[in-house]
């Protein structure tokens, strides 16, 4: 029975590395890919929910693309009946003022309004139904992360090839505290960039990403968005519909600092974002998330107590510091200028040995969807009942703290 425990763990640690080794490959041959320019003009739309000082140097980082064509950018919130808008309106306003090739749009509540798709959907078809008619290619962006000047030329560029459907570029937390639950979060989301590339098992992520717009119609994205709960998972599949490849660019990546994370706040979000991927009809990605880090994490964490006991289970020990080999490893596949920034060695160094906790995370979230179909996202209660639709629940109450 022992020999079988460790077998187990250590079968599914040579598949991550597998995982591992083919995206150094796919990074490679892209890398080394040589396409001619490609400057079509693009639409960025940029929704938004909230305001700190890192929304803020996100979306102007956004203004001075090193882009050689026409580009706009479209920022869009919501209305909201108490106060009239978002509190990121007036800020985006602001930024607007000054530079003519910038818009800014306000997206009715859906709440408030009845509307049978999520605030995010909502914002985005309210950009698309106003864009210019030039515009051939839309690229999105979310406010939470900050991205380099050549983001656009990169996630743009490919999509001059017609069986690629759509383009889209790494998601990276970058934690500044290292406390347990940021460290956990940033391999949980990290690591999911070593299943990247222009195959099957690629996938949209609507923080980061561009198609050419004659996808709206070719591949029924917007009939998709009409009661959807999220847009990115339902471009996924309307590529597949239509036999194009979603195209990971490994250089284009997106950057969002984390800090002080609770335990709540990562389970709340990693949950989600496994109930989508399942109950959105992502089979594979979670059914790897399950066979692959539940059993391993229930080898090692089940295990480890029983050490005292039974000698014959000490190679178990070995696997939590051969998986923060494996992120260090993962970590070097990174771009340049990314492994290159300011104590990102040493965040790495610190967050590779809580590698195991964090994917035997992933397999209790692949578990949990099983069982949940509710998850609430920016301040609203959704269920998600198919990939093309949705039921809105409600806005949920901001929790009141007790004062003594």
């Amino acid at each position: 029975m022992q020999t079988y425990i460790i077998a187990t763990a250590y079968f599914f640690f040579i598949i991550e590395l597998f995982i591992i080794s083919r995206s150094f490959r796919y990074a490679r041959r892209e890398r080394g890919a040589e396409r001619p320019a490609y400057t079509p003009k693009v639409a960025i739309i940029a929704p938004h929910y909230g305001w700190d000082g890192d929304t803020a140097e996100h979306a102007k980082g956004l203004l001075h693309q090193d882009y050689a064509g026409e580009y706009e950018i479209f920022f869009v919130t919501h209305q909201k009946v108490d106060v009239g808008h978002d509190v990121s309106y007036p800020h985006l306003c602001e930024i607007a003022e000054t530079h003519p090739h910038v818009h800014v749009l306000l997206a009715p509540n859906i709440v408030e309004n009845n509307l049978p798709r999520s605030q995010k959907v909502q914002n985005l078809l309210t950009v698309i139904e106003k864009l210019p008619d030039d515009t051939e290619v839309i690229a999105f962006v979310d406010a939470d992360v900050a991205v380099r000047e050549d983001w656009l030329t990169l996630l743009v560029n490919p999509l001059q090839e017609q069986e690629i459907g759509t383009t889209v570029g790494g998601r990276f937390y970058f934690p500044q505290t290292w406390n347990v639950p940021s460290l956990v979060e940033a391999i949980w989301v990290n690591f999911q960039m070593s299943f990247q590339g222009d195959h099957r098992f690629s996938m949209v992520w609507g923080g980061s990403n561009a198609f050419r717009r004659e996808m709206l119609e070719k591949a029924h994205i917007l009939q998709r968005w009409e009661e959807a709960t999220i847009e990115d998972l339902n471009t996924t599949l309307a590529m597949r519909d239509v036999k194009h490849k979603v195209h990971f660019v490994p250089d284009c990546v997106a950057v969002t600092r984390t800090a002080n994370r609770t335990w709540h706040q990562i389970v709340e979000f990693t949950n989600r974002q496994m109930i989508m991927t399942l109950h959105m009809g992502l089979w594979r990605q979670w059914l790897a998330s399950l066979i692959v880090c539940l059993p391993k994490g229930v080898c090692v964490f089940g295990m480890i107590p029983l050490l005292f006991y039974r000698e014959g289970l000490l190679p178990i020990v070995f696997i939590p510091f051969l998986e923060a080999f494996s992120y260090r490893l993962y970590a070097k596949n990174l771009p340049k200028w990314l492994r290159e920034m300011p104590k990102m060695r040493e965040t790495i160094g610190v967050t590779s040995y809580v590698t195991s906790a964090s994917m035997f995370l992933g397999g209790i979230n692949a578990l949990y969807a099983v069982f949940q179909r509710k998850i609430t996202w920016g301040g609203v209660r959704y269920e998600i009942l198919s990939a093309t639709k949705c039921r809105v629940l409600g806005a949920v109450k901001p929790k009141q703290k007790n004062i003594d």
